[in-house]
């Protein structure tokens, strides 16, 4: 068996909505596609396809648990709409499936929904980029990072940790993410 190619079928099969349904309707060609031969095709069009619906919505269920560890303040101020909206962003298979791919193709989707004026608050990707520099910055080893946002991103932040009415005004700000080679982080936010 042609073990690489199964498994790249499958994991594409369990992240991927429209590969999905096209491998239910047409598995033998979706299969050779991916370099099956005619047994390996055959054994695959037996998956069965609830059980694979269900093992997918638990991967996005996952993803949406890490996606709310990594961006917590941007996933209480969305609340209901998070999850939709993270569905929305890591659908398809061009996505690693790792919490930080995650959190920015969030990013992305708010800031194309934001630019079509299709999401309020305005200041929710300015949030969820200040969220996202945490990720990034938190990873090994050296690092810094310089980010602007439109909003002051630090009142948004303190006043949704507070579970406080945000009030907030375009203010520029800028952010500075530190940290050298085996020291800790060091981040400071300057306001204009």
């Amino acid at each position: 068996m042609a073990l690489a190619e199964i498994q790249a079928l499958l994991a594409r099969l369990y992240t991927d909505d429209a590969l999905r349904r096209e491998f239910f309707e047409t598995p033998i060609a979706v299969s050779t596609r991916f370099g099956l031969n005619a047994d390996e095709a055959q054994c695959l069009a037996a998956l069965d396809r609830r059980e694979t619906e269900t093992f997918a919505q638990s991967l996005i269920g996952k993803r949406a648990l890490y996606a709310r560890k990594g961006l917590p303040l941007t996933a209480r101020a969305l609340g209901a709409r998070f999850d939709a909206l993270l569905r929305e962003a890591v659908r398809g298979g061009g996505k690693d499936g790792k919490s930080r791919g995650d959190a920015a193709a969030l990013v992305a989707l708010l800031a194309r929904r934001l630019a079509r004026g299709e999401l309020e608050p305005l200041w929710i990707v300015d949030l969820a980029r200040f969220e996202l520099a945490f990720i990034d910055a938190g990873r090994a080893g050296p690092a810094l990072f310089l980010k602007r946002f439109d909003f002051d991103v630090g009142s948004i932040a303190t006043s949704l940790a507070r579970d406080e009415a945000v009030k907030t005004v375009r203010r520029s700000t800028f952010g500075v993410w530190a940290r050298p080679p085996r020291g800790r982080l060091r981040w400071r936010l300057f306001r204009s």
